[in-house]
Formats: structure tokens, C-alpha cells, sequence
């Protein structure tokens, strides 16, 4: 009997696991969850009002009265972090940030990685960027790399050489094949220009 009653336990824990979290769902990072948590009481709000007017109005409401800077001091975090939470717990549910970004405008005759040749400049879009390098969707089914070595200052426009070197995810880019690796399935690419 008490093997069962184990067996019982584990499978009750193992359902707690997998219960998803509202939060998850959100733009909010899991660090910030307990800050988040003790602003939800604050407003009088329920995990279930994440995305609905009500969570809105309750939100409003307590700005209203407070303030974002002392309401940060109550929780205690920064206001920062306070917009973030603010941000995450008043979006739709099905909110998705990325639906803003351009969408790149792929080449047709190109689908697979057999149809490029090196020297062919492409569109693409920034999927992820690393300290080694930039991933750009070209729409081939696989990403191709921008070394760090090809991001130069002279590549970037005005406003991203006063900000940093770096491309974030969702930018459109004009970028050359240096070169197909097909048995690896890497693609090497030159940044021309930031579109």
C-alpha cells in the first residue's frame, strides 16, 4: 500500500508540472513572475484577466491614484520592469510583438538551399543574433549566418551606427551568398545593407 500511495504522489506532482502558467503566455520573464504576482493583488486581478478590459481598468485604476514610480517603490522593483508587467498583463491574449515586422521579400525562382549559388543577394530577415554572428531567414528552409566580422559601421544605416553594431530580430537586410555548405546545410552571408 505504500508503494501506491507513492506512485499517487508522483503522478499528482507530475501533473502540477504540466499545468501551464498565464504568465508564460506573456512578455513578462519568469524572473519578474513574483513581482508580477504581488502587482496583480495590488490591482485586485486574477491570473484569468491577463488581456481583458477588466485587467485594464484595474491596472488604470491604481496608476491613477498611485502612480507608476511609487507603485514600483511598493513592489519593490524598477519602473521599468513595472511597464514590462504592465505591458505583459494588458495585451490580448494572442498578442504577438513580431507581427509588426516587415516581412522580407524572398526571390521565387529560390525555395530550397540547392537553388542558391554563391554571389546571388537576397532579402532576408534577422531571426537571432549571437557575438559570432547574425541569423537571417532567406527563405530557403534554413538560416544563413552573417559572421560578425562582415557587420561593419558602414553597412548599418544612421540610426543603428549611433545605437551599437548590432542587428536585433525582425530587421530586413540586403545580404550576398559567400558561401553553401549542402551537406552541412550552412549558408555563409555578406550584410550589404540594413533595409
Amino acid at each position: 500500500m505504500v508503494t501506491k500511495q507513492s506512485k499517487k504522489k508522483s503522478k499528482t506532482a507530475a501533473n502540477a508540472v504540466l499545468k501551464p502558467n498565464p504568465l508564460d503566455q506573456t512578455c513578462i520573464h519568469p524572473e519578474s513572475y513574483d513581482i508580477a504576482m504581488r502587482f496583480l493583488s495590488f490591482v485586485g486581478g486574477t491570473l484569468c484577466e491577463i488581456g481583458k478590459p477588466e485587467m485594464q481598468q484595474k491596472i488604470n485604476s491604481l496608476l491613477e491614484k498611485e502612480g507608476i514610480e511609487k507603485t514600483a517603490e511598493r513592489l519593490p522593483t524598477t519602473v521599468h520592469t513595472l511597464q514590462v508587467i504592465i505591458d505583459g498583463l494588458s495585451q490580448p491574449e494572442s498578442f504577438d510583438f513580431r507581427t509588426d515586422f516587415d516581412k522580407p521579400d524572398f526571390k521565387r525562382s529560390i525555395v530550397c538551399l540547392e537553388d542558391l549559388q554563391v554571389g546571388t543577394v537576397l532579402t532576408g530577415k534577422v531571426e537571432n543574433a549571437t557575438l559570432f554572428g547574425i541569423f537571417v531567414d532567406i527563405g530557403v528552409g534554413r538560416s544563413g549566418l552573417i559572421p560578425i566580422r562582415n557587420v561593419t559601421e558602414a553597412k548599418l544605416s544612421k540610426t543603428k551606427k549611433r545605437r551599437s553594431l548590432g542587428l536585433g530580430p525582425g530587421e530586413r537586410v540586403e545580404v550576398r551568398v559567400l558561401n553553401i555548405d549542402i551537406p552541412r546545410s550552412r549558408i555563409t552571408l555578406d550584410l550589404i545593407r540594413v533595409l
